[in-house]
């Protein structure tokens, strides 16, 4: 799989990181910190449609069991949406001076 760079400065601190192409950002995640919290990077989270989302009626929502995580970023819905219902990985995690993000890559269906 291919890796995509990115440059991200945090603290002054500047430092290159690669992720695979299949991952994302979920969106929503401020508004689920209770939910979070225990989340470590290598947890298996679920994707599956959530049809009755009143913003979003095509939206994507990635929970841990029962507790939402946060969203499929619409610009990657797209990319994603032949995959669900599937699990997630999570492969990132930052927790700093109030901003909150969770990076999750797609896990391959077992056909």
């Amino acid at each position: 799989m291919t890796d995509l760079r990115r440059v991200i400065c945090i603290e002054k601190h500047t430092y290159n990181q690669s992720f695979p192409i299949t991952s994302f950002l979920l969106v929503g995640v401020s508004n689920y910190k209770d939910s979070i919290e225990n989340i470590k990077e290598g947890d298996i989270l679920d994707m599956d449609f959530e049809p009755n989302n009143i913003y979003d009626s095509s939206a994507i929502v990635i929970k841990n069991i029962t507790d939402i995580c946060g969203y499929v970023p619409k610009d990657s819905q797209d990319k994603v949406k032949s995959y669900v219902p599937s699990q997630v990985k999570v492969i990132d995690k930052r927790l700093r001076k109030g901003i909150n993000s969770l990076r999750v890559d797609i896990i391959e269906k077992v056909s």
